[in-house]
């Protein structure tokens, strides 16, 4: 491998390693062994591409953007650890791979494949610059903590936060348009 790859790869597992406590080969590693998933079913669990878990695991890509698949992750770590203790059979695990599939973050709604979105450059590039300050603040799991936090008694406030510091910038635009 060219070793500037190489490099950007090792500086992408050092950013998953703050971010998520270990690189996300590792997590997603133990999960797939543990759960005797392959890379195709555990894209398919996640809801996530499996071209874009291949650059995740890589460490190609740094962060998972879409808090829902970040929940799902989370979950699906958490029902391996269950698995790996003897505490959940694997027959009960694949079970409810499908319920964590169907987990959805309150809130998160995806737009439609294919949707517009506002094509304003300046609108673009304003709400750019607020994922871009709440992102250089705090993690996406950071951001997510904060969000539960604040749902009961600010739940606008805590939508804005998820939004803007964890999705997607077409979902961030369609917000901003709604509440102009």
């Amino acid at each position: 491998m060219d070793p500037v790859r190489a490099e950007a790869l090792a500086r992408g597992q050092r950013k998953q390693r703050e971010h998520y406590g270990e690189p996300l080969g590792v997590t997603f590693g133990r999960i797939m062994k543990v759960l005797e998933l392959n890379q195709t079913r555990l894209a398919a669990v996640l809801g996530q591409s499996q071209a874009m878990l291949s650059q995740l695991i890589s460490g190609f890509r740094v962060l998972m953007q879409n808090p829902s698949v970040q929940q799902r992750a989370h979950l699906l770590g958490e029902l391996a650890d269950e698995v790996a203790a003897g505490r959940v059979s694997r027959e009960d695990a694949i079970g409810r791979l499908e319920e964590i599939r169907a987990v959805n973050v309150a809130g998160f709604i995806p737009p439609p494949r294919g949707a517009n979105v506002p094509g304003d450059p300046t609108l673009k590039r304003a709400v750019r610059d607020i994922q871009g300050l709440l992102r250089s603040l705090a993690s996406g799991p950071d951001l997510l903590n904060a969000v539960a936090l604040l749902e009961g008694e600010h739940p606008e406030i805590a939508e804005v936060l998820r939004v803007y510091g964890t999705g997607r910038t077409r979902d961030a635009l369609a917000h901003f348009t709604r509440h102009q």
